[in-house]
């Protein structure tokens, strides 16, 4: 997956409005309580099968008697958290980016620009942080879902930027056509 693929990704995947438990015993026990209509050591198990462990250990962590994993395990059991953490809160917080809202993109990349007059020879790095329109935000979710390509992500944003940003929605710089967006060194989503 490429840059713009993976961040919005993780914009999508964290748009809750809590953040989720920070210690391990307390990411087990939302896991435990994810498993619905078993015995409590059932309920390990299928944690312990998810997470690579054996039953004992994930009752080990849910009492906290272990409070620190080892090798991968934090990572895994953190990506479960995240996979189950407030889907309803990031569903409507999704739902309303792509159609009333809008996203935030903080980028660091070479603009360059096409006007009738012709393009800039000299696109040039700049940071910029905006709110892209809703329709915008919509593009860019269906063009992840459709699997485009990077540069189609990023013309995207680019056309997204131009018309926030650069021609401040046709109050100024009304002859430019085009913005290109390449060599991104820096892409964050954010979905408030």
């Amino acid at each position: 997956m490429g840059l713009i693929e993976d961040r919005l990704g993780e914009a999508a995947d964290t748009a809750y409005s809590q953040p989720i438990p920070k210690s391990l015993g307390a990411r087990i026990r939302f896991l435990l309580k994810q498993e619905h209509g078993v015995s409590r050591a059932e309920a390990a198990r299928a944690v312990g099968e998810k997470i690579g462990k054996s039953q004992r250990t994930v009752e080990r962590y849910r009492d906290d008697k272990i409070k620190t994993a080892t090798g991968d395990t934090p990572a895994i059991v953190e990506a479960q958290v995240k996979k189950l953490w407030q889907p309803i809160v990031k569903a409507n917080k999704l739902k309303a980016a792509i159609t009333t809202g809008g996203i935030k993109v903080d980028v660091r990349g070479k603009f360059g620009f096409k006007s009738p007059k012709g393009s800039s020879n000299d696109p040039r790095y700049r940071r910029l942080t905006r709110r892209l329109d809703a329709a915008t935000a919509a593009k860019l979710f269906e063009a992840k879902a459709a699997g485009s390509s990077e540069e189609d992500l990023a013309q995207i944003v680019a056309d997204g930027l131009r018309d926030d940003y650069f021609t401040d929605g046709g109050a100024r710089a009304t002859s430019l056509q085009k913005v290109e967006l390449t060599g991104i060194d820096h892409i964050r989503f954010s979905i408030t």
